[in-house]
Order: structure tokens, then sequence, then C-alpha cells
């Protein structure tokens, strides 16, 4: 865990995950960083290996850049002397504030894209998801637990972007508080919080793990208990199962399940090196593998029982992370 922590302290996490269709070619919106440590967006071409820079300035210093469908717009979270805010820029490069309450991080678009959710920490509470327009209006959120009884990361939408997966740490005792650390390492700060613990109650989920949840519902459904993670899950094409990267007591890999919680598979079986940030694509799915040769994350493709796994693209000294990453036509 500790390994994981500082691998991810130098990573901005990227884009939101949503469905592909069966079409040929399509690409992959993606963030990529060096040297530099300044995020840039691409487009890459499965089919031909070719990258695109898309042109909006991403400014320097901030984090959970996260780009919509056809990479048009992002949004990410940026912290200043008074807070943390997500911000939302389009091709004309110009920033537009969306959360004032300096408590909002880690936005993800909905694949329809009319949907921004995202973390935040309502006063005298835990980590809650958030859901708001575009233009950070309609803020509410996604599922509200008496207060200290559990935390709530990763919000991640479907493909016909009416649910939502997220990340469930109960109370904010040990359990949470191994994801809180972790969470704040990835993105170079700290996050306080003044919330008492009250600890899981009746009604209110009792495991640690990954949970889905449809916008219109009243609360979450376990699918995944697990204590381990490296970044969010994703659906599938079709939205019946979700794709998650957790440690198999040797490594990390990527391993799929349904979402009713049955047909636990793991698609990728190394143990020497990690395998993580699954995304769909088309019929198969797409993943990150770290490359300690050339210290990159490199993209890799395989099909959705994990057998044919190819590379795809590796940039030396830069990480091209998949995570939250976004397929369109």
């Amino acid at each position: 865990m500790k390994m994981l922590a500082v691998t991810l302290a130098a990573l901005m996490v990227i884009a939101s995950t949503g469905c592909g269709t069966d079409s040929t070619p399509q690409t992959l919106t993606y963030v990529a960083h060096g040297s530099d440590n300044v995020p840039h967006l691409f487009k890459l071409n499965v089919t031909t290996k070719a990258t695109t820079a898309v042109a909006i300035t991403i400014p320097t210093s901030v984090w959970y850049v996260t780009a919509n469908r056809n990479a048009s717009a992002v949004a990410y979270e940026r912290n200043d002397a008074n807070g943390d805010h997500i911000f939302y820029m389009g091709m004309d490069s110009v920033e537009k504030q969306l959360t004032t309450d300096l408590t909002a991080f880690a936005p993800v678009f909905s694949p329809n894209g009319k949907t921004i959710a995202y973390n935040d920490l309502p006063a005298n509470s835990n980590y809650e998801i958030f859901t708001m327009n575009l233009d950070g209006t309609n803020q509410k959120a996604l599922y509200a637990p008496p207060v200290g009884t559990l935390s709530q990361f990763f919000p991640q939408f479907s493909p016909d972007s009416k649910s939502v997966v997220f990340y469930i740490a109960l109370g904010c005792g040990p359990n949470a508080n191994q994801v809180k650390p972790e969470l704040h390492i990835r993105n170079g700060y700290h996050k306080n919080t003044s919330s008492s613990c009250a600890g899981p109650q009746s009604g209110t989920p009792s495991q640690n793990g990954w949970y889905t949840m449809a916008l219109t519902d009243t609360t979450p459904t376990l699918v995944y208990p697990t204590n381990n993670w490296w970044g969010p899950p994703v659906y599938s094409v079709d939205g019946k199962k979700l794709f998650v990267s957790d440690y198999d007591g040797t490594q990390w890999n990527i391993f799929s399940v349904n979402i009713d919680g049955t047909g636990i598979t793991e698609l990728t079986t190394n143990t020497d090196v990690e395998s993580f940030s699954a995304v769909p694509y088309q019929t198969g799915v797409l993943f990150n593998r770290n490359s300690s040769d050339n210290s990159t994350w490199d993209i890799y493709t395989m099909d959705q029982i994990g057998a044919n796994q190819v590379l795809v693209n590796s940039t030396p000294s830069t990480y091209e992370s998949l995570v939250d990453a976004f397929w369109s036509d």
C-alpha cells in the first residue's frame, strides 16, 4: 500500500468513464503528464495507435482532470488558500467556477454530458457524493446517510447516465481512515475533517466496498466488498458488470464482477507488475500496466475474459493513465 500511495502522488486522476459502441475506429480521451508535471489532454486511436493533442489549455496545479465524451470540455479541482473548488473549461479555455463551499473535489462527467458527479465534505459530516448540472446549479447529495456513519469516494456513472458506482468506507474509524490518507496522498495535500463518528447504523451499509445506486434511489447496493482499491471501478459497455482494480495477495490486478455481485473473475494475473485502471472498449477492455523499464504507465488492451493482452501505447517517462478515461466515437 505504501508503494501504491507514493506512485499515485505523482499522478493526475483523469477523465470520466462511460460506454462505447461497436463502431470502428474509436478514440480514447485521456490525460497524460511527464517531467513537466503539467496535464495534457489527448485522444488515442486504438486501431492506428496515433495520439492527437486536444487544444484545451488545462491549468497547472490542478487535480482530478476529467474530460467529457468528445473532449470538448474538462472539469477539475483546484486547491487554494480558501479551500477546494471545481472548475469547468471548454474549448475557449475560459475557466468557470462551479462550486463555492470550499470542500469539493474529484469531478466526473456523465456519459450523456449533462451531469457532473463529485466528492464533497458537508459541514459536520463525512465525505459524500454530489451531482450538479454543468453550470454548477442543482447541487444535491446522491446518498446522505446519518452523520458519522460512512464516507463515500470515487463516483463513476453507468453507460446510460442513470446510476453511479462509488466506494463506501464505514464510519470514520480505521476503515474510513484507511481510505482518506491514501486519497489525500494521491493528490498532494491533506483535507481536514471535524466530523464525529457514530459508526454504521441500522439500515446503512455494513461493509466496505463498491456500491451502485440509481440517481432516483435512496439507498446504495453492495456489488463488490473490498478494503483495497486503485482508482474507481468502471461499468462494462453493456452496464452488466464492473471492472475493478484490486490486490490479489501478490500484485495489483484487474477483476470483473457482475452487477449482482456474482462471477468475480481475475482478468490479469501478473505477479511482478501492476495492472489497473480498466475501461471498456468495444467488446474488450483497455487498461494500464506499470513499466519500470521506462518509467511509464503503458496502455494495453485485452478481451473481456482477460485473454489477448496487447500493448497499445507507451511514451517514455510519461504517465498515460486510463483512470476514469472515456471512450467516444
